[in-house]
């Protein structure tokens, strides 16, 4: 409910009114008493009223001047200068607070909402958490302390109120007893005050919580959270395994022949500058093309026309055999860089997690850090050539870059990039819209940290639907085939009508993966395993589950 007039204006406009009011009845007293005691002159009450008026809006006097006595002269003086305070002192400090605040909107301190999702505090990680409850057309409110910021997203189109997150009254002004999930993204002793708040009262309701040390995550579960996710130890990992010749197994797998993988499209490989149609994937390979991500922006369902250069990364499904051999063609023919020297820039929580990851292989890891610590083998800024000059750069095949500051990234990319041309630059982003930047500046991969922990926090709510590696930005969700029943592959024609994608059929104990596109015919009781993402894989509920 947005207030246009708070309790406190409504007060100060009434006190106005009484004042201004009581003015004009205790000089109107007086000058009707004035008037036949000193001037010998008779007049009603309303003739008083007449010139109190006229005296305070200095707008005449009529017949009743020029008055002969000085006490009249100065009363009516005295009747002029209220008249001028009311104009120039009254009207700024009452009337014109009041009618600003009359005109601007204010943000709601209480929402009327049932089986919602209450967010604790705005933030980047709750901007993609938005867009994919919006996706499914999930209720939700984000409880901001700072008005002015809630008021700037209200007009964006977020459900906002204004409150304090640890607060017992302003939870239940958000609903918190009919709530779906609650989201506490703060600091740890916040966040663990939430907790405690809603623990106190409220036992069912499922709390999910970001930790921002995976060390931490043990007082999140003491506290009473229900989930806790590690998006920094996700992100760390996910950049680690994307280094040229680390070998660890990053597929999804569905079946036991059937997986969903990543491949990256490399220049002078033989799929290098070739549209997707030309590529011709699903006949040569029996592979599927889910999505393909092209300068950090993922695409689902790609059209035939897409270009797949140096800069293209694909999601795939297929049988492991046949990926295989495909992730093979999209590798260049000759590589020029070394293989087995890894740089890492930033040894936080990301850089800890991907040199954990790396030290399980045979690669040469390097960390570099702006601050002296235990693990790290270069101190300085990694923007300076200098810096990397001592790292080593020129030797170096791929880079992963997780410092703090975006900007720092932007430069520490663009300075890599210029001194090792050949070298796999890897990237963690804080911000979404910093993403495209990086890959300007040079960046080979970058990974949102907003996006991947908005996924995990949307994976985590929805427990109706699997989703993949929160990082693919894809989900699997096994649904009844519904209205397809009856139909075949060609004849539904799913893919454009949703833009998700069937990789297989569950009929009884059967999963079936082999689909012929013009003889596979959906009967009753089937269940598709559907891939796409959150806003086609409720447009395949609307269409067929309806």
């Amino acid at each position: 409910m947005k207030e246009l007039i708070s309790k406190y204006w409504l007060n100060r406009i009434l006190l106005t009114i009484v004042v201004v009011i009581a003015i004009i009845l205790v000089y109107a007293e007086i000058f009707m008493w004035s008037m036949a005691l000193i001037e010998g002159r008779e007049v009603t009450f309303s003739q008083s009223m007449q010139v109190v008026v006229e005296s305070l809006t200095t707008s005449g006097y009529g017949g009743f001047a020029p008055w002969s006595s000085n006490f009249m002269n100065y009363f009516v003086l005295l009747m002029n200068l209220t008249g001028v305070l009311l104009v120039f002192i009254a009207f700024p400090v009452f009337f014109l607070p009041m009618l600003r605040n009359a005109v601007e909107k204010s943000a709601p301190r209480s929402v009327s909402k049932k089986d919602h999702v209450i967010i604790c505090g705005y933030s980047t990680h709750a901007e993609v958490l938005v867009k994919e409850l919006n996706s499914r057309e999930q209720e939700y409110v984000i409880i901001e302390a700072d008005e002015d910021l809630a008021l700037d997203l209200i007009s964006s189109g977020y459900e906002m109120m204004v409150g304090d997150v640890e607060s017992a009254e302003d939870l239940e002004a958000a609903g918190v007893e009919h709530a779906k999930a609650v989201v506490t993204q703060s600091e740890i002793d916040v966040t663990i005050s939430i907790i405690f708040t809603i623990r106190n009262k409220y036992t069912s309701i499922k709390v999910i919580a970001i930790a921002e040390d995976e060390n931490m995550e043990v007082y999140y579960r003491l506290a009473g959270a229900d989930m806790i996710i590690s998006p920094r130890q996700l992100v760390g990992k996910s950049l680690a395994i994307k280094v040229p010749a680390v070998s660890i197994n990053d597929s999804v797998e569905i079946d036991n022949t059937i997986e969903l993988v990543e491949i990256d499209i490399e220049e002078g490989s033989e799929l290098c500058n070739k549209t997707v149609e030309e590529a011709n994937l699903l006949d040569e390979y029996h592979v599927n093309i889910i999505g393909a991500w092209i300068n950090g922006e993922f695409i689902s369902p790609v059209s035939i026309d897409l270009v797949l250069d140096s800069k293209t990364r694909i999601l795939v499904a297929g049988d492991k055999d046949e990926l295989e051999k495909l992730t093979k063609i999209a590798e260049a023919r000759a590589r020029h860089f070394k293989r087995n020297k890894v740089l890492i820039f930033g040894y936080g929580q990301s850089g800890r997690a991907a040199v954990s990851l790396l030290n399980e292989t045979t690669i040469d890891v390097k960390i570099v850090d702006i601050e002296e610590k235990e693990g790290v083998d270069i101190v300085g800024d990694v923007r300076v050539a200098e810096t990397l000059e001592e790292a080593g750069i020129e030797e170096t095949s791929a880079i992963i870059i997780t410092v703090q500051e975006d900007t720092t990234a932007i430069f520490s990319t663009l300075m890599a990039r210029s001194m090792n041309p050949d070298a796999r630059i890897i990237v963690r982003a804080n911000k979404i819209e910093n993403v495209k930047k990086l890959y300007h500046a040079g960046a080979d991969y970058v990974q949102s940290l907003a996006t991947v922990s908005g996924r995990m926090l949307a994976s985590c709510i929805f427990e109706d639907e699997t989703s993949l590696a929160a990082e693919k930005q894809i989900d699997l969700v096994q649904l009844p085939a519904g209205n397809l029943v009856g139909q075949t592959l060609i004849q539904s024609d799913v893919r454009s009508e949703t833009g998700c994608t069937i990789l297989a059929v569950v009929r009884g104990d059967e999963r079936i993966t082999s689909l012929d596109p013009q003889k596979f015919e959906f009967k009753e009781g089937d269940e598709v395993i559907v891939a796409g993402t959150d806003a086609s894989i409720h447009q395949f509920e609307k269409k067929y589950l309806n």
